[in-house]
């Protein structure tokens, strides 16, 4: 018999399971203002993940500026953070 980590079991029921890609959005959402800061987290109105793909709801233009500049570093710190290609592209509306 197999013996695991609680740690390992946990991972390895949402890898087996539908319940990893919904951790993973309420994960980011939660984090949000760990990843990305205080100024982006209180400017920004809404996440939505799509297929990959991160759409980033604010009503601030030099903040839609600066987040369009960095898509590139927002993906690599969200991946950087999952430990996996979680987001291929960034959309900032």
């Amino acid at each position: 018999m197999a013996q695991y980590s609680m740690q390992e079991a946990l991972n390895k029921m949402l890898e087996e399971s539908n319940w990893k890609y919904r951790y993973q959005v309420t994960k980011l959402k939660q984090d949000w203002e760990k990843l990305m800061g205080k100024t982006v987290a209180k400017h920004t109105q809404d996440l939505v993940i799509k297929d990959g793909k991160l759409y980033i709801y604010t009503n601030v233009a030099p903040l839609k500026h600066e987040l369009s500049y960095n898509k590139n570093l927002v993906i690599q710190k969200i991946n950087q953070y999952f430990g996996e290609a979680f987001i291929k592209e960034v959309i900032i509306v």
